[in-house]
């Protein structure tokens, strides 16, 4: 009877053996499951990155040179930006500036070239006799843009940009779909040697600052 006894404690000590080592097995494959998911998600995060390896911090923009304002072109701006403030908005600029011109017997075509580089010369003239003007900033951004940001696709969202006279810096925004995720995407240039080198000094996608 004492024998039968001892075979069913040690049965059952057996099984509780077994089922303990059983768990302990589950344990750690779940402890590798998880770890496994745990890197698989790191590098899943790491390769949603859009910002490339090494990035292009210096760039060369087309640079103009602004036009010496003189008595006779501070008369023309006058004239011609009071008649324009009279219309909603710019989009009868040149015909306007035609207009003027028959009316001064001045040659038309002549009339809109002075006034174009009239007008640059005002609304740049307080940062230097350089400027970066409207075609050659977007040619700029979009260098930047394609030089650092990797995707399938890149679209444009929006962007927004302000210039500090003081430090010449100018602090430029995007809103950018990429592959159909959209981001942030923030960067500073600093310009130096007139407006003839534009170097990315801070760079950050969604808030998150990139080393340079």
């Amino acid at each position: 009877m004492g024998f039968i006894v001892n075979k069913l404690i040690l049965i059952v000590s057996l099984g509780l053996v077994l089922g303990a080592c059983s768990a302990a097995t589950d344990m750690e494959e779940s402890s590798e499951n998880t770890t496994d998911e745990a890197v698989e998600a790191v590098e899943e995060t790491e390769e949603k990155s859009i910002v490339v390896d090494e990035m292009t911090t210096t760039f060369y923009p087309e640079v103009t040179r602004l036009r010496h304002l003189t008595e006779e072109d501070l008369k023309w701006y006058d004239i011609i930006i009071t008649r324009l403030n009279a219309i909603d908005d710019f989009s009868g600029d040149r015909e306007t500036v035609y207009e003027i011109a028959e009316e001064y017997g001045e040659d038309p075509e002549e009339l809109y070239f002075n006034w174009l580089e009239i007008w640059d010369a005002k609304v740049h003239g307080d940062n230097g006799n350089y400027a970066i003007l409207s075609e050659a900033y977007s040619k700029l951004t979009t260098e930047i843009i394609e030089k650092n940001i990797v995707g399938e696709k890149i679209e444009h969202s929006s962007s927004r940009s302000s210039l500090d006279e003081g430090n010449l810096t100018t602090f430029v925004k995007h809103e950018l779909d990429v592959d159909g995720e959209l981001y942030e995407v923030a960067y500073v240039i600093e310009h130096r040697d007139d407006y003839r080198i534009a170097e990315i000094i801070e760079f950050s996608v969604n808030g998150e600052k990139t080393d340079l």
